[in-house]
């Protein structure tokens, strides 16, 4: 059996709109996650400090693989609820991200000045006040590269959304692989494929970072 590189390739565009749906809304999901775990790191009491280092060091020594697992098959034997493949995916890599983001942005927010705090307050700013308008701001900005970063691994680990059974990029590639019996050609092409996509990425993240970049700052922690 045989099939056109036209149609190969059509597959597997389409396999990747999935794979960056997937990585879009999951780095969403673990920037908001991850800013709130970094604020309470920096900005919570004790108990709050606690709380967050136990979530992020708890999840990143978790596979992700087994997250997904975790959401996919247990939590439902459990309690009865359950998610499709596309949301469990986004959930648990999202969850994962949230772990290394809140990582960069912790170090974003302790990079902002501590006189720009001081000063803020001294006007009769709240703490919140000082957080939304003073310090996440240009945190924002610092992070920006360290971020861009988390988002390239995000989408590469999309791929393993393929054990819980999403029509992403590898999964289409394996499809045709299985069907048509050329693991070069095809695998070659999906990775060509993401290879393209990071690259982009990357290009994005340089000119971004230019132009965003405060000047005597850095960017935030990048995952190891």
């Amino acid at each position: 059996m045989t099939i056109a590189l036209e149609e190969a390739l059509k597959l597997l565009l389409e396999g990747a709109k999935v794979s960056l749906e997937l990585s879009l809304l999951s780095i969403f999901l673990g920037m908001i996650i991850g800013l709130l775990i970094a604020i309470m790191e920096v900005y919570g009491g004790k108990v709050l400090r606690y709380i967050a280092m136990g979530y992020e060091n708890a999840i990143r020594g978790i596979p992700l693989l087994v997250i997904y697992f975790i959401l996919y098959y247990s939590i439902p034997s459990i309690t009865g609820f359950s998610m499709d493949p596309f949301t469990t995916a986004i959930v648990g890599l999202g969850i994962r991200s949230s772990a290394y983001q809140s990582q960069i942005f912790r170090g974003a927010i302790q990079a902002v000045e501590e006189g720009q705090i001081e000063a803020a307050l001294s006007l009769g700013m709240s703490k919140w006040q000082v957080i939304r308008h003073i310090i996440l701001p240009q945190a924002l900005r610092i992070a920006l590269p360290g971020w861009m970063n988390e988002y390239t691994i995000v989408l590469k680990d999309t791929s393993i959304a393929i054990a819980i059974g999403v029509v992403e990029l590898t999964r289409q590639a394996r499809y045709l692989v299985s069907y048509y019996l050329r693991p070069f050609l095809y695998y070659g092409m999906a990775a060509l494929i993401y290879l393209v996509i990071v690259l982009s990425i990357g290009y994005l993240a340089g000119y971004l970072g230019k132009k965003y970049q405060i000047i005597g700052l850095g960017g935030g922690v990048t995952r190891a």
